[in-house]
Order: structure tokens, then C-alpha cells, then sequence
């Protein structure tokens, strides 16, 4: 049982690594896992999940509109909250907001 938890305990670890290293493809994967642990896991996964949605939103929501000179571009993150609620919609007003600034020649 010891030997579980740990191999569950370094599958976590190595999982939040990579995001803390920018690797968002790295889920917790691959460790048999159930009652509390097997809530952590899936609450590590979704959270991977949501970051690597907004990180691509984001990216392309920059080029489309930096590189691409698209109007109107808008980020689709579904089932965003909080914190995330917030910078999805302060993203969209600064996009919205330099566009406007750019088109009127300031």
C-alpha cells in the first residue's frame, strides 16, 4: 500500500511539474487510483485541461489579431470561473480595446 501511494505521490508530482515548467500535456496518468486520490487526480487533470484551453485561446486570439489583423476575434473558454472568468474577459477587453485604438489611427 505504501509502495501505491507513492508511485500515486510521484505521478501527481511529476504531472504538476510539467506545468510548472510550461508543459501543459502532461496529465496524471497511468497510476491506479480511487477514493480521495482519485479526486485529487481528476481535479489536477481538469486544471491541466482548462490551462492548456486558455493558453491556446489566447494564442490564437494574439495572432489572429496581431498577426492575422482580424476584428472582432473573441476567446472561447467554456466553463471558466473565478480568476479565469476574469482574465478571459480582461483579455477580451484589452484585444477589443487596442484594435479599436489601432483602427482609429491613435
Amino acid at each position: 500500500m505504501a509502495a501505491n501511494l507513492t508511485l500515486q505521490v510521484r505521478s501527481v508530482a511529476i504531472a504538476t511539474r510539467a506545468v510548472a515548467n510550461g508543459d501543459l500535456t502532461r496529465k496524471v496518468e497511468g497510476v491506479p487510483v480511487s477514493g480521495e486520490m482519485l479526486d485529487l487526480v481528476n481535479t489536477i487533470n481538469g486544471m491541466i485541461s482548462q490551462l492548456a484551453i486558455f493558453a491556446a485561446e489566447v494564442t490564437r486570439v494574439a495572432r489572429e489579431v496581431g498577426t492575422e489583423g482580424k476584428l472582432g476575434v473573441q476567446a472561447e473558454v467554456a466553463n471558466v470561473q473565478g480568476t479565469w472568468q476574469t482574465i478571459t474577459y480582461v483579455l477580451l477587453i484589452t484585444c477589443t480595446c487596442s484594435v479599436r485604438l489601432i483602427c482609429c489611427g491613435w
